[in-house]
């Protein structure tokens, strides 16, 4: 959580001195969490108007 918080407020200092471990962790989190905005079905295209 160090981690993620660090990259989330521009602490680049912090995040580059955490160790593998959590290197790890929060890139499994990040991937996750990015991947499941990228493949939700956006429900107000279906109000947009096509031409």
């Amino acid at each position: 959580m160090v981690l993620l918080a660090a990259l989330l407020s521009g602490d680049w200092s912090t995040a580059d001195g955490a160790g593998q471990q959590p290197r790890r962790e929060s890139a499994g989190l990040v991937s996750s969490y990015l991947q499941w905005h990228l493949e939700r079905v956006v429900k107000s295209l279906q109000h947009v108007e096509r031409v």
